[in-house]
């Protein structure tokens, strides 16, 4: 178990190439001795040295932890389509909890502190505003095998789990923000829904905000969200007045219109007072904009 972080400590960070996973390498290869672990796409980061790994390779995953010892791993990868996981269920309940457990019971093995990355969507979305210690109900089998993975990441006796929602910010892979940018560019009118509300999260912010945990050597549930609730449509037309796009291409619709396969809970947004005692989550106009500066 870590008892301080300082400049020889190492840190393992899994899914490397994902919008998380490579922007927290980015950050912290400046001031710690850092890998990545990719799986479908190979990355090339600066002061980072990475590795393939199929976490579901139980024997794998232990040589490379047990090789690299690492004072702390930070699990990001995940299979997030939720209506992927939805129609392949062996496959998440493969990636997302199989996986966590590998990744978890390695980390124990090496004595690393373990931070999982985790989903509003643990969440039924009845109430909104959760907080941490509100009973988690998940609808869909993304948000459940989620679930399990924190079940999973609780047996370790130094462990922070990390729930955060709508996570945003420039990668090569689109989402909700990149996308609703290019098709505004391009003049597409899109549909958005109204009836729908999160708290969407800058990924650079939620970089600083787990960085913050583990220097601080926190440990349990922390909602790592943006400071906000809104509904996906106030914030597509946020998106389009930061960026200075057309807001009149955005036509409001209800969950109801859409052919989602998967539910999706109404109101997951997350309650920040945890966390912000430590470090104040950005709001949407502050993420926005500085997500724009860094362009």
């Amino acid at each position: 178990m870590i008892d301080k972080m300082d400049l020889r400590s190492t840190i393992l960070i899994t899914g490397g190439g994902g919008l998380l996973g490579s922007k927290l390498a980015t950050t912290l290869s400046d001031k710690y001795k850092t890998f990545t672990t990719y799986n479908t796409h190979t990355i090339g980061l600066r002061n980072s040295c990475s590795f393939y790994l199929d976490i579901t390779n139980k024997k794998e995953v232990q040589k490379l932890i047990r090789e690299l010892s690492p004072d702390v791993i930070i699990h990001t990868a995940a299979l997030t389509d939720v209506d992927y996981c939805e129609t392949n269920k062996k496959d998440a309940w493969s990636v997302n909890v199989e996986g966590t457990g590998n990744i978890a019971e390695a980390s124990k093995r090496a004595d690393s502190k373990f931070v999982y990355i985790s989903t509003d969507y643990v969440f039924n979305g009845r109430e909104g505003l959760y907080k941490e210690d509100d009973q988690p109900n998940p609808i869909n089998y993304y948000g459940k095998t989620k679930l399990e993975g924190e079940k999973l990441v609780q047996k370790l006796d130094d462990h922070i789990i990390a729930r955060t929602s709508v996570l945003y910010g420039w990668h090569s892979k689109l989402n909700f923000v990149t996308w609703i940018i290019q098709e505004l560019k391009q003049e597409h009118r899109i549909d958005i829904v109204k009836d729908q509300f999160n708290s969407p999260t800058l990924a650079d912010d939620l970089v600083d905000m787990i960085l913050k945990l583990i220097e601080t050597e926190k440990e349990g549930i922390f909602h790592v969200s943006g400071s906000e609730r809104i509904s996906r449509y106030d914030f597509a037309k946020k998106i389009a007045g930061i960026f200075e796009l057309d807001a009149n291409l955005i036509n409001p619709i209800t969950s109801d219109e859409l052919n989602w396969i998967a539910k999706r809970p109404l109101d997951s947004s997350l309650d920040v007072s945890k966390i912000s005692i430590i470090k104040r989550p950005l709001n949407i106009e502050e993420g926005l904009k500085k997500m724009k500066v860094r362009k």
